[in-house]
């Protein structure tokens, strides 16, 4: 008697996304208050995100349609910003992925 082996693929919508600056930009203040509004930090924060060494992780493990809401407004605002799939990241001396 033979049995019969049925597969199920299962397909998820909403794949957790990242959002990485690349660079601010020539209004790097702007940025910062974008990043603000969103996230509730204080503008200083803000700021030392933006300015510091790309690449930055701003936002991690968000849906796709708010991580895209998220890189067109710090488009906007003039930053270099891609919309990434989240990687879970594993811990380690080297701290690869």
């Amino acid at each position: 008697m033979t049995e019969q082996v049925r597969y199920v693929m299962l397909v998820c919508d909403d794949v957790p996304q990242n959002v990485v600056l690349h660079e601010a930009g020539p209004r790097p203040l702007e940025v910062a208050k974008v990043l603000r509004a969103e996230t509730g930090t204080g503008l200083w924060h803000a700021k030392q995100a933006v300015t510091g060494p790309p690449p930055v992780l701003l936002f991690e493990c968000v849906e796709e349609r708010a991580a895209h809401q998220q890189a067109d407004q710090l488009r906007a605002a003039g930053a270099t910003v891609t919309v990434e799939p989240w990687r879970r990241r594993r811990p380690g001396p080297t701290g690869a992925v």
